[in-house]
C-alpha cells in the first residue's frame, strides 16, 4: 500500500512501492486521501496515474478516501490487508525533521512495516541495509524477518548497535547477541559493528555518513530507537540532508514470535 498526494515526495514513494512490487510480485494498492470531495479530480488524477506504460506489468488498485491522511492510512492497512505501506517524507535535516508528522503518526501506530522514503531519495536495489539493534526482545526476531529483504536483494547486512555509555555489561550484551543472531541466522553477508558516541544523534548522523546505506531498519518499541530520533531533546540539526528510506517494524509481533 502506497500513499499518494500527488508531490513530487510522494511521486518517489509511488516508484520505489512500484519497484519493490514488480521485484517480489506483489499486488500495489495506490491510495489518496481527499480533505474534501472539492479534491475530486485527484481521484481521477489517480485513474489516469496507473494508466501509464510503468504500471502495466504490475497488479495495480486505486483507493481514494475523504478525511484525515493518517487515520485513512491505517484503516486501508486492515481493508486490504497490506504487508507493507510505503510513504514519502519529507525530511531535509536534523533527527526530528527526518520524519514527516502524517508518516510519524502512522509509523507510530500501524500493525504492519513502514518504509518512510525521504525527500530526495531514488530508488535502487536496497544492497547494503542497516539493521538498528539495543538488544530488546523482539529484535532477534525482527532480524530474521529483515533476513527475507536481504535475500531478495543480496544484500549486505549490517547489525549496528550504536551506545552512549561504555560498559563492560554493554560488551557483553553485544557479543550474546552477535552469537545467538549467527547460530540462528545463517547468511554470509551478515555482520556486526558497535559504534560508541557520547551524544546518540551525533553518532546516528555520523555513522550515516560514513557508511551511507540503502536502507536503515528500526524496530518500533515504547521510547527507543525510534523515539530517539524524532524526539525534540534528540533533534539538533548537525547538517545531514536525510535521503536513506527508513524500514520501521513494529515491535509487538516479533516480541511474540520470540516468545
Amino acid at each position: 500500500l502506497v500513499a499518494t498526494d500527488f508531490s513530487e515526495c510522494s511521486e518517489i514513494a509511488v516508484s520505489f512501492a512500484l519497484a519493490m512490487a514488480k521485484k517480489v510480485g506483489a499486488d500495489l494498492y495506490i491510495m489518496h486521501s481527499m480533505t474534501s470531495t472539492i479534491s475530486i479530480t485527484l481521484g481521477r488524477l489517480l485513474e489516469r496515474l496507473i494508466a501509464e506504460e510503468q504500471f502495466r506489468e504490475t497488479k495495480v488498485k486505486t483507493i481514494t478516501e475523504v478525511g484525515d491522511p493518517g487515520l485513512a492510512i491505517l484503516r486501508q492497512i486492515k481493508e486490504v490487508k497490506a504487508d507493507l505501506v510505503v510513504m514519502g517524507s519529507k525530511g531535509t535535516s536534523g533527527a526530528r525533521k527526518l520524519i514527516g508528522s502524517t508518516t510519524t503518526e502512522v509509523i507510530s501506530r500501524s500493525s504492519i512495516p513502514i518504509l518512510a522514503i525521504p525527500e530526495g531519495s531514488s530508488y535502487s536495489d536496497f544492497e547494503d541495509i542497516v539493521f538498528m539493534t539495543d538488544f530488546n526482545e523482539g529484535d532477534l526476531s525482527a532480524l530474521k524477518e529483515i533476513l527475507r529483504w536481504a535475500s531478495y536483494f543480496n544484500a549486505q547486512l549490517r547489525v549496528l548497535h550504536l551506545f552512549t555509555e561504555d560498559s563492560l555489561q554493554e560488551l557483553i550484551r553485544f557479543r550474546g547477541f552477535k552469537e545467538v543472531a549467527k547460530e540462528d541466522i545463517p547468511y554470509e553477508k551478515l555482520s556486526f559493528e558497535r559504534v560508541f558516541n557520547p551524544s546518540f544523534d551525533e553518532g546516528f548522523f555520523n555513522y550515516m555518513k560514513t557508511r551511507n546505506p540503502q536502507l536503515l531498519v528500526l524496530t518500533r518499541y515504547k521510547k527507543t530507537l525510534f523515539q530517539k530520533l524524532t524526539e525534540p531533546d534528540h533533534a539538533r540539526d548537525i547538517g545531514y540532508n536525510a535521503t536513506i528510506p527508513f524500514l520501521v517494524l513494529p515491535a509487538e509481533q516479533y516480541v511474540e514470535k520470540q516468545q
